[in-house]
């Protein structure tokens, strides 16, 4: 029977702290859970530090011979057999004992939340908490709020697998990029609610060897090439949401100058602080988004159209994008309404033999108090007492 979380653990390299990241998951209070530790490269040393933990049947290994990168690996995790909900840990990281349980609390309250997640403490080379807020509210408001912060912190928490299921894989890119996990988190928002537990009990460390800031140090010219991909997937990842030109052209350009207009309180990989910059951003963008054969996603007004020409030409381009992103929107809805009655049904039916068990026990302890009252009186018949 699969155990209501599964974890993945990408691994390599890891040797020196993974130890400490299996300890705190074995300290869960809760233990219904297990762990698939996902070794790439064939990384021995970081497999070897792992082989402790796999006394614990909730702990299980697989080394990759074939380097797969990180995105591979995430990839290649979320392709197993998962749990209700699927946690993404990183083998440098650390949580309180209850992380699972508290985020569990919330989620089974919350069963239209596509991630639960907590505040995070910094350690190592910072100490710090990073607190984002919940994102809630329809589909296009939490998609617009999300690309307004372009946030990794909902990635460590729990993932619904159904969001995971809607979502799809993270999209591949030739610059290794880890930005990619911004465009995979805007696919899985479109599932549901992403809800901030405020309390600081994950624990991560900062330190050299972090993922995030080896992509740091590429060039400037890798930085940028990897940032037009975020365009690029934030187009992939909210244009099947529009359901009419008007949504459409909002968000391809409300896409565009997140990415390529600089404002403060905003995070960027490569920050475009210049018009001569952000233009250079503008246009390597759309060279991007033509290089993938997506330049069909870019719907420009026609002249027609602004003067109101009866040849609607805008409108005809999307119009079966529009049809068929609808019809997949009320499936979606219909099958999230579906899985959301069977959630109910399935705790009614709980609480149901909660109920009845509960009544047993009850009977049981009445019928052994009725016995052992009866044994007490006859043996004092028999003793004359």
């Amino acid at each position: 029977m699969t155990a209501r979380i599964t974890v993945g653990m990408p691994l390599h390299d890891g040797q020196d702290l993974v130890a400490e990241a299996l300890s705190a998951l074995q300290a869960q209070t809760f233990t219904d859970f297990e762990v698939i530790i996902s070794v790439d490269g064939n990384d021995q040393a970081s497999a070897e530090a792992c082989r402790p933990f796999l006394a614990d049947s909730r702990f299980r290994m697989v080394i990759h011979e074939e380097r797969l990168d990180w995105v591979g690996n995430f990839n290649w995790l979320l392709q197993q057999p998962l749990g209700e909900f699927f946690c993404y840990r990183q083998h440098d990281d650390t949580t309180a004992p209850d992380f699972f349980e508290k985020l569990l609390a919330v989620a089974d309250q919350r069963p239209d939340a596509a991630i639960v997640y907590a505040d995070c403490r910094y350690f190592g080379e910072a100490s710090h908490i990073e607190a984002e807020p919940s994102i809630e509210g329809d589909t296009h408001q939490r998609l617009k709020r999300f690309i307004e912060r372009i946030t990794a912190t909902p990635c460590r928490g729990i993932i619904r697998k159904d969001a995971i299921a809607q979502a799809g894989p993270v999209r591949v890119d030739e610059f290794r990029s880890n930005q990619q996990i911004f465009v995979w988190l805007a696919k899985v928002l479109r599932w549901g609610s992403f809800l901030r537990l405020p309390e600081p009990i994950y624990l991560r460390r900062l330190h050299d060897d972090n993922y995030h800031k080896q992509m740091r140090r590429a060039s400037d010219e890798e930085k940028l090439g990897a940032w037009t991909t975020v365009f690029t997937g934030f187009l992939e990842a909210v244009l099947p949401t529009c359901t009419s030109v008007e949504e459409h052209l909002f968000f391809q350009h409300f896409i565009l100058d997140r990415v390529c207009v600089s404002r403060e309180g905003q995070t960027y990989w490569i920050r475009p602080n210049t018009p001569e910059k952000s233009g250079a951003f503008i246009r390597k963008c759309f060279e991007r988004l033509a290089a993938e054969g997506s330049m069909d996603r870019w719907i420009a007004p026609d002249p027609a159209v602004a003067s109101g020409d009866a040849a609607t030409s805008l409108a005809d381009a999307i119009a079966a994008q529009a049809d068929k992103h609808r019809l997949a929107m009320q499936q979606a809805a219909t099958e999230r309404d579906r899985l959301l009655q069977e959630n109910a049904r399935l705790k009614s039916r709980n609480a149901a033999k909660t109920r009845r068990v509960r009544r047993l026990a009850r009977k049981n302890r009445r019928l052994r108090k009725s016995k052992a009252s009866r044994l007490a009186r006859a043996t004092r018949r028999l003793f004359g007492q």
